[in-house]
């Protein structure tokens, strides 16, 4: 709830009213007025607020918040008119599960109320005039210039370009950590993060992003707190969900997912959407990266059907290291970078394959297909939900035949084997004969 206030404000009644037996943490911020401001002696305030418009832009404030910190509650009241010195101006209260949550939303909350509310301070001085000061003209903590932040790369990059960029991130693990961190420090403007997956334990070696105390989290959130805060001059947002058609509102996207059903997926949607994609791969210590441009060559000029992943393994059963994921992300964000800057990259005309083991690259010409219907942008998408992260009935099915599952015809549950790749093949099945089954992402493995 967000509120004006005439009167002096009670934080210990408000803090109370916050009281929730879930949260395991309370954050109180008091905004006071204070005796001085830049080398002028302070003895009052008076707050002039255009009310409407404050609290309907108030209350969107704080329900941003909510949802970006995973609050369990949080209040603000801004008091208006005249304030004594001591008394305070603005108090804002949030709850959580993690004390973290609740320090970043109160600070957040802070930030955008003193850049977003049509709100007035005048000042009151000891020994000069009273002065009128717009509260979005002080807003951030930041005390620092964006050319400042920018001063060691400014000669090799086109920064109004990366500033003005709309770049979707799809995948927060592995290649994911290092690209956000890149395109970040960088100054890509708007970034869109979409993993609808949590941070694990068993995968923090290799996800830089990501610290313990995270574990059981949505790494779409996660990711997008942490990137914010090493760059304040950019908007980042963090869906925790599967990618769908309303998020391609972009000019790029960067395809970090760890799967090829999924990798064919977002590339026939670029291709059917004319989207510019930047796609990266990693098996063990080899990866490979490349920039798909719409009409150029594509996957499905070299093989219409879409491999089988059971035929590759992923790094549950051949493993990976945290310093082979940060090299191909690294080089992929620094693609990107490249692209958005100038419009091409080295990606665009050869794929890049490295080996980091022995420190080989090659570079393979991309091929074209005469007549493919996919760069052409005749794309049919074909999409099924068929893996699941959790949040179902588990049918265990590692002691069963394929033909006893299927006699079975079990209903909404998730089917899960030892990696997830058998289950997966049944739960198709089963869902083509109209059954609502589900295969568990990894198997048992990512329990």
């Amino acid at each position: 709830m967000f509120s004006l206030s005439t009167t002096p404000i009670s934080s210990e009644l408000l803090t109370e009213s916050l009281q929730n037996e879930k949260a395991g943490a309370i954050v109180v911020f008091h905004g006071w007025v204070r005796d001085h401001n830049e080398g002028k002696k302070v003895k009052s305030l008076e707050y002039q607020i255009y009310k409407e418009l404050a609290l309907k832009e108030g209350k969107r404030i704080l329900e941003e918040a909510k949802k970006k910190f995973n609050l369990h509650g949080i209040m603000a009241v801004h008091r208006e008119g005249h304030l004594a010195l001591g008394e305070i101006a603005i108090w804002i209260g949030a709850t959580s599960s993690h004390r973290d949550d609740a320090f970043k939303a109160t600070r957040y909350v802070i930030d955008e109320i003193k850049y977003r509310l049509p709100v007035w301070k005048k000042e009151h001085y000891l020994h000069e005039k009273p002065e009128w000061v717009f509260c979005k003209d002080h807003h951030h903590h930041v005390h620092f210039s964006e050319k400042e932040f920018y001063s060691k790369q400014s000669a090799l990059v086109n920064q109004d370009k990366l500033k003005n960029a709309k770049v979707l991130v799809v995948g927060a693990g592995g290649l994911g950590c290092p690209v956000l961190l890149s395109l970040a420090g960088a100054g890509v403007g708007h970034i869109t993060i979409v993993d609808h997956d949590v941070v694990s334990l068993s995968n923090l070696h290799r996800q830089s992003l990501y610290s313990v105390n995270l574990v059981g989290e949505k790494k779409a959130i996660a990711s997008s707190k942490k990137i914010q805060e090493l760059n304040p001059f950019i908007h980042v947002e963090g869906i925790s969900e599967r990618v769908k058609l309303e998020h391609l509102q972009h000019d790029l996207m960067i395809d970090c997912t760890d799967n090829l059903e999924t990798k064919y997926f977002l590339h026939d949607l670029c291709h059917k959407l004319r989207l510019p994609l930047i796609s990266s791969s990693v098996y063990q210590n080899e990866g490979q990266i490349r920039t798909f441009i719409p009409g150029e060559g594509c996957l499905r000029c070299q093989s219409e059907v879409t491999p089988d992943d059971s035929l590759l393994g992923n790094c549950n059963d051949f493993g990976v290291i945290g310093a082979v994921t940060n090299t191909l992300g690294s080089l992929q964000a620094s693609e990107a970078i490249k692209f958005l800057s100038t419009g091409e990259n080295s990606t665009t005309t050869h794929t890049f394959y490295l080996n980091v083991a022995d420190l080989s690259i090659m570079k393979v010409k991309n091929f074209k297909k005469e007549g493919c219907k996919t760069c052409a942008g005749e794309v049919q998408l074909e999409e099924h939900k068929v893996e699941v992260s959790g949040g179902m009935e588990i049918l265990d099915i590692r002691n069963l035949t394929d033909e006893e599952v299927m006699a079975l015809k079990p209903h909404n549950v998730a089917l899960c084997c030892h990696r997830g790749i058998r289950s997966k093949k049944l739960a198709m099945k089963l869902q083509e004969e109209g059954h609502e089954v589900y295969s568990l992402k990894g198997g048992v493995s990512s329990l």
